[in-house]
């Protein structure tokens, strides 16, 4: 898939499958970090605007990045509660990672599961009895969301409205700046894998991101899922801008006695290996 086919098309209510494709596992990155100098800024800027600019361009031109993501409360059909993830663009889309998940709803349960998406295809390890093939996981979630400049993180830079600077702040070693202001709701839905946006598309979500100083990338963002509900936030970390890791096929991937089609059930029959 390349990056001007990717869509954010898929939906919350997938369960856990739909968490582990939001994001996935922390690996150590191979190589040394590439930097594109056309787009990558050195600047230290003190206008918030310029500032937002100035990072939507260095988002859009990422060619990898880790990811972090944490769900702070509930979000209706979202069962991610943590999620880790190295992400690439270039040669092509591919994530590998791992994903605490809460399924059921009378006897809640967490569980770990890693996957993989490489070459188009999504291959997940939900329960431990091996991966799965989910096809091209565009019906549980667009892995590559998060970095596609079109409906990624670039996208909620670029949308950002009334940004106000609200002081500095160290994450991770690195200093920011921490910029407040409110993002279109159509613009973050992306994010958390919805189809659709409940209420109007333009309706403005309290959101605040920290962009480094100087190099002006996007360290971290916050926002309100739901409007209803201004306790629950998602908190979405970026860190290891450009660099990139090998992702590669699982070597074994199990054979359903019937395509997976949706979120997992533990036991269910057609998850089971043909012959199994």
């Amino acid at each position: 898939m390349q990056r001007a086919q990717r869509v954010a098309a898929a939906a919350l209510s997938t369960g856990v499958v739909a968490a582990i494709v939001l994001t996935g596992c922390s690996a150590s990155p191979t190589g040394s970090p590439t930097t594109t100098s056309a787009s990558a800024s050195t600047t230290v800027i003190a206008d918030p605007a310029a500032q937002l600019t100035a990072a939507a361009t260095n988002t859009e031109a990422l060619t990898g990045a880790h990811l972090d993501l944490v769900v702070d409360g509930t979000v209706p059909n979202l069962n991610a509660k943590k999620l880790t993830a190295d992400l690439v663009t270039t040669p092509a889309d591919a994530a590998k990672g791992e994903a605490t998940v809460v399924f059921g709803t009378k006897d809640p349960q967490e569980a770990s599961a890693p996957f993989v998406y490489v070459g188009g295809v999504l291959y997940a390890d939900i329960a431990g009895d091996g991966y799965l093939s989910y096809g091209d996981g565009k019906s549980i979630y667009d892995v590559s969301v998060f970095l596609d400049p079109e409906d990624g993180l670039a996208n909620v830079l670029r949308t950002f409205q009334n940004p106000t600077g609200v002081g500095s702040e160290t994450i991770d070693g690195v200093e920011t700046a921490q910029v407040n202001g409110t993002v279109p709701a159509g613009a973050l839905a992306a994010l958390t894998g919805a189809r659709q946006v409940v209420g109007p598309q333009d309706a403005p979500v309290p959101t605040t991101v920290w962009l480094t100083t100087g190099t002006n990338q996007l360290a971290r963002l916050v926002f309100t899922p739901n409007p209803a509900d201004t306790t629950t936030t998602i908190t979405v970390d970026l860190s290891d801008w450009n660099e990139t890791v090998d992702v590669e096929k699982p070597d074994v991937i199990q054979t359903p006695t019937e395509p997976p089609s949706g979120p997992p059930t533990p036991g269910q029959p057609t998850r089971e290996p043909a012959g199994g």
